[in-house]
């Protein structure tokens, strides 16, 4: 009881003339515990496809794409795939372990506590007549939201970007002649105004030639706020967002 009290007595004394504490009393992590609530991790596997963790609570997979891409099929697992269109670049459900719910398609879905909302886009400047469809994924992790554009072709309509709403976290495609390219990109990105953009769909050393799209540089040529973050993970909570637009180039390995 005595050792108890000192103890308080002790803490209350240093919170008071603002001491640091010893690490004896500090509060321990516990092992695997994380210091970060509502932490969500963004894995980059590749074009556009991307693991998300939420506090290991919830996993999804946008995307997933077959070998032909060039990118190696990564051994994971989810409870989520988001599929935006059915190209064999995005849509090899079967590679994603874990009998994922596969989601696709317009409409609003909840999965796992997780709100998936799909929005009709176009995957050219035709409405779709020459690639087909394609769907804006928006939903909620972490208390951010997401928004995952496919491989849209054409800038967005004022009511798509109104459906879209209030964007945390945008993964965009730059690379053009599939889909937008970098000039549409930036114009995408100004619309929808997110805190965090993450681009997708460009080409990398590993892709074949059967992918005549051009390169990340050409989307930041001339833009502030770019960080390269030299790894193919990042993670972000809500607290921690960038205050202004920040592009976030993640590495392929």
């Amino acid at each position: 009881m005595k050792k108890a009290a000192f103890i308080l007595m002790f803490l209350v004394l240093s919170a008071s003339l603002g001491l640091a504490q010893p690490d004896s009393l500090k509060p321990k992590q516990m092992k695997g515990e994380k210091m970060a609530e509502n932490e969500v991790t963004i894995k980059w596997l590749g074009h556009s496809m991307f693991f998300l963790s939420w506090d290991d609570k919830v996993k999804m997979v946008t995307d997933p794409f077959d070998k032909s891409v060039g990118y190696a099929i990564p051994d994971i697992s989810a409870d989520i795939v988001l599929v935006s269109h059915r190209h064999f670049d995005h849509d090899n459900v079967k590679a994603v372990k874990g009998k994922p719910e596969v989601i696709e398609g317009v409409g609003e879905k909840t999965v796992k506590g997780v709100k998936i909302k799909g929005i009709a886009a176009a995957h050219d400047e035709k409405g779709g007549a020459l690639r087909g469809k394609d769907i804006v994924f928006v939903w909620e992790l972490g208390g951010m939201r997401f928004a995952h554009l496919g491989d849209l072709g054409v800038m967005l309509n004022e009511s798509q970007t109104k459906e879209i709403g209030a964007i945390d976290v945008l993964f965009v495609p730059v690379g053009g002649f599939f889909t937008i390219d970098a000039v549409v990109a930036t114009q995408v990105v100004s619309a929808l105004n997110p805190k965090v953009v993450i681009p997708m769909h460009y080409k990398t050393a590993v892709m074949g030639p059967s992918f005549p799209i051009s390169g990340v540089d050409e989307f930041l040529k001339g833009k502030k706020n770019v960080q390269k973050v030299g790894k193919n993970s990042i993670a972000f909570t809500k607290e921690k967002l960038p205050k202004e637009i920040t592009i976030f180039v993640l590495d392929y390995k």
